[in-house]
């Protein structure tokens, strides 16, 4: 299994997350007509380790999660949730060794449409997953 198919699976399998998203956690961009709140991911640097034998087998990929929801509250209470199911995480991740999550950075957005009907909150985080590559 691939890490992005392993993340997917790990916050598929939060009940605090899904009891807030369903099971609407995408990678790299959400469907046109999601129902919010919801959740994308995209992978945004993958730092690799060499040896002189070459690439090493120890990843440290960065990947931006984005809450996104209609008021600014929903949008924390599934930041809080994804905080919960990963910040620090260290084990098994579908046959994936994560040795350690770590949070790297925190934002948050509010995009407005040019009319001003429709609000959507946004908040990312940014986490560096260590891993071993199999």
């Amino acid at each position: 299994m691939e890490l992005e198919e392993a993340l997917t699976a790990h916050l598929k399998a939060q009940s605090g997350l899904t009891a807030l998203v369903g099971h609407r956690i995408y990678p790299d961009e959400i469907p046109q007509g999601t129902k919010l709140p919801c959740v994308c991911y995209i992978k945004i640097s993958d730092i690799k380790e060499h040896q002189y034998i070459g690439q090493d087998s120890f990843e440290r990929p960065v990947y931006q999660l984005t809450a996104f929801a209609a008021t600014k509250p929903s949008a924390r209470q599934v930041t809080n949730q994804l905080k919960a199911a990963l910040s620090d995480y260290c084990g098994d991740m579908s046959g994936i060794e994560v040795q350690k999550i770590e949070l790297q950075n925190e934002l948050s957005s509010l995009v407005t449409t040019a009319d001003g009907t429709t609000r959507t909150y946004t908040e990312y985080l940014e986490y560096e997953i260590n891993y071993i590559r199999r």
